[in-house]
C-alpha cells in the first residue's frame, strides 16, 4: 500500500546527501549557506537556538496608540525586543529532482512487525482520500521581522523568563519562509497529496487591525506558495489562525479578550479569502481552541462572534470551496468502570474540551448543556436565537486532532463540590485527565517524550473514539487535521543513524493509519483524510517545551 510506504519514507528520511545541490544560490548572501539540505540545516541550526535578551514586560493595555506608519511598527517592534536576522533573505528556488533514499531495512522480523504493504492488504483508503502533512506559520517559517511582517504575541512571549524551556524563539526555525520550494519538493516526491498551513495574520496586516495597511509582500508570499503547491499536484489547505495573535491588538485592547477581535478577524479573513478564492479548497478559520480553565471564559462573547462571523463571511462572499474550524483532545474513557462519578466526568470533558464548538456547529446551535449548568449568563453569555440560527449547521465538515484517547476522572470530593466552588483548581471543568488505569496502573499507551508528558500512543482506543465522535456530531466527512507523535528522547541524540530508528513514532503512525482503515470500512466512519503533525523540524515553542513532532529530519 503506497500510503503505507510513503508514511515510512516521511518518518525515516534524513539529510544523506539527499538533497544535495537541489537549490542553487540565488544571491551572494546565500550563496555560502544554500548549497545542499545539510549546509542549510548546518546554517539554520546554528541560529535556531539563540541566547535571547529578555523584553520588558507587556504595556498596559490602551497604553499603544494606533499608529499604521512604519514609525508605529517600529515600535510594536521594540516590544519584542532584538530579532535574529535569518542567514539569508531569499527564495531559495530548487533546480535539481528529489531523489528519495532506499526504503530501510527491517528492524524486526515479519511475524513481529509486517511490512507497511502487508497491514490490512484487502483495506483501501477511498479515492481522493487526503494524505497529508500539517504545519503553522511560527513554528516553521523564522523570517519573524522580514518583508514588512507585524509582531505576534509568539513573537514577544518567549522572550519572557523560563517562558520557554529551551529558551527557543521563532526568529529563525526551518526558515520555511524562504525555504518553502525546498519543502513542497520534498512532500511531493514523498506522493503527499495536502499539505495544511497557517498564515501568518501580522504577514498580511502587520497591525492586525481593520483600516490598517495590508502588506502586499505578505499577499504575494501567499500566493506564490498555494501556487507552488498546486504545480506540485498537492492541496494547499489553509488555516487562518493558529495562536499568533498579533500583538498591535493585544496592545490596543487586549485582543481576544475584547469583542473587537471579531471584526478585525472578520476584516483579515475577508482579505485572505478575497486573495485565494478559487485557489484554496479547505479552510480552517480556527485550531485548536480550548475551553478548560477560567481564562478562556474571561470573555466568552468573543468565542459567540468568532463561531457565528466565520462561515457568515464565506458565505456571503461566495467563497469557494469548504470551511470548518479544527477541534482538539478527546472524548475519554471512564477510569473506574462502573463508576457514576468517572462517568459523568467524561461527559464533562467532552462537553467542555469538544462539545464548547461542536455542540453549536453541528448539533444544538447552543452551548452544550453542562457548560450552561456551571457557568452563569454574566460569565457565559447566551446566543440569541439569531445566533443560533446562523451558527448550526455552518461547518461543511469536521475535524479533529485525535492525538490520543486517555482516561477521564472525577474530581477528589465529586463533581458537585468542585462545580459549586469557583476557587476550586479544576472549576469549571471539573474532570481530571489520567495516563494510567484504576485497576494495576497499566499506561494508557505508549509515553511520548517527557516534555510531551500530555501525550500517549493509543491506538486501540482510535476506533471507539471516532465512532463516538462521529455519533455525538454527525457530519458527511471527518478530516483527522492532525496527528503525531514526539519520539522519546530524541533531542538529546546526535548520531544521525539513532534519529533515523525512530521507532516509537513510526508505531504511532502505521498503527494510527491501521485503525483508520478499520473506522473507514468497519464502523462506517466518513475520513477524508489524515495529516501528520510537524514535517519540518519545527519549532517548539508554543508548547513551552523542547519537544520534536517533526516526522521528517533533515
Amino acid at each position: 500500500m503506497q500510503v503505507f510506504s510513503s508514511i515510512i519514507m516521511v518518518i525515516m528520511w534524513s539529510a544523506q546527501g539527499v538533497l544535495a545541490q537541489l537549490c542553487e544560490p540565488v544571491s551572494s548572501a546565500a550563496s555560502t549557506v544554500v548549497t545542499s539540505i545539510s549546509a542549510t540545516t548546518t546554517a539554520i541550526a546554528s541560529t535556531v537556538t539563540p541566547t535571547i535578551t529578555l523584553s520588558a514586560s507587556f504595556p498596559p493595555v490602551g497604553s499603544i496608540p494606533r499608529d499604521y506608519t512604519p514609525e508605529g511598527l517600529d515600535k510594536l517592534w521594540d516590544i519584542v525586543g532584538p530579532v535574529e536576522a535569518p542567514p539569508f533573505t531569499t527564495t531559495c528556488v530548487p533546480s535539481a529532482p528529489v531523489t528519495l533514499p532506499s526504503t530501510p531495512p527491517p528492524l524486526y522480523p515479519s511475524f513481529y512487525a509486517p511490512a507497511p504493504q502487508d497491514i490490512l492488504p484487502d483495506l483501501k483508503f477511498p479515492p481522493g482520500f487526503l494524505f497529508g502533512v500539517a504545519t503553522a506559520a511560527y513554528q516553521v517559517e523564522g523570517a519573524a521581522k522580514d518583508e514588512g511582517k507585524g509582531p505576534t504575541m509568539w513573537d514577544w512571549a518567549p522572550r519572557q523568563s523560563n517562558f520557554v524551556i529551551d529558551n527557543t524563539t521563532g526568529d529563525i526555525t526551518d526558515l520555511q519562509y524562504f525555504l518553502y520550494k525546498k519543502d513542497v519538493e520534498r512532500i511531493a516526491a514523498l506522493a503527499v497529496t495536502a499539505h495544511s498551513f497557517s498564515i501568518s495574520w501580522t504577514r498580511i496586516l502587520p497591525f492586525g487591525a481593520a483600516g490598517s495597511p495590508v502588506n502586499a509582500a505578505g499577499i504575494d508570499h501567499y500566493s506564490d506558495v498555494i501556487d507552488y503547491h498546486l504545480a506540485r499536484g498537492i492541496a494547499p489547505v489553509v488555516t487562518l489562525f493558529h495562536w499568533d495573535t498579533p500583538l498591535a491588538l493585544q496592545a490596543y485592547y487586549g485582543g481576544f479578550t475584547s469583542p473587537q477581535i471579531v471584526d478585525d478577524f472578520v476584516n483579515y479573513a475577508v482579505t485572505v479569502f478575497k486573495a485565494y478564492n478559487g485557489r484554496v479548497n479547505t479552510w480552517y478559520a480556527f485550531v485548536q481552541l480550548t475551553s478548560d480553565s477560567k481564562v478562556h471564559f474571561n470573555e466568552p462573547r468573543v468565542y459567540c462572534g468568532q463561531i457565528a462571523s466565520y462561515p457568515f463571511t464565506f458565505r456571503a462572499l461566495n467563497i469557494s470551496g469548504e470551511i470548518a474550524l479544527k477541534n482538539d483532545d478527546f472524548i475519554g474513557t471512564p477510569w473506574r468502570s462502573n463508576n457514576t462519578e468517572d462517568s459523568l466526568a467524561v461527559e464533562r470533558h467532552a462537553a467542555f474540551q469538544i462539545g464548547v464548538f461542536s455542540d453549536p456547529l453541528y448539533t444544538t446551535g447552543d452551548w452544550p448543556q453542562i457548560l450552561k449548568d456551571t457557568l452563569p449568563e454574566s460569565y457565559l453569555p447566551r446566543f440569541t436565537p439569531e445566533e443560533s440560527a446562523s451558527i448550526l449547521g455552518s461547518a461543511d465538515f469536521y475535524a479533529i486532532d485525535p492525538y490520543r484517547s486517555q482516561f477521564i476522572r472525577a474530581p477528589t470530593g465529586g463533581i458537585d463540590a468542585c462545580v459549586a466552588n469557583f476557587s476550586h483548581p479544576m472549576w469549571p471543568v471539573c474532570n481530571e485527565r489520567v495516563s494510567y488505569d484504576a485497576g494495576f496502573g497499566w499506561a494508557a499507551g505508549v509515553s511520548a517524550d517527557p516534555l510531551a508528558s500530555w501525550l500517549q500512543a493509543t491506538p486501540v482506543n482510535f476506533r471507539a473514539f471516532m465512532s463516538d465522535l462521529h455519533s455525538r456530531w454527525p457530519t458527511d466527512k471527518i478530516y483527522v487535521s492532525e496527528f503525531g507523535f514526539a519520539e522519546p528522547g530524541e533531542g538529546d541524540l546526535t548520531d544521525l543513524f539513532r534519529l533515523k530508528e525512530d521507532v516509537a513514532r513510526t508505531n504511532y503512525f502505521m498503527t494510527y493509519l491501521g485503525e483508520m482503515l478499520l473506522s473507514i470500512h468497519e464502523d462506517g466512519v466518513p475520513l477524508a483524510g489524515a495529516f501528520a503533525w510537524g514535517d519540518y523540524n519545527a519549532n517548539r515553542s508554543l508548547t513551552c517545551c523542547a519537544h520534536s513532532f517533526n516526522s521528517s529530519h533533515a
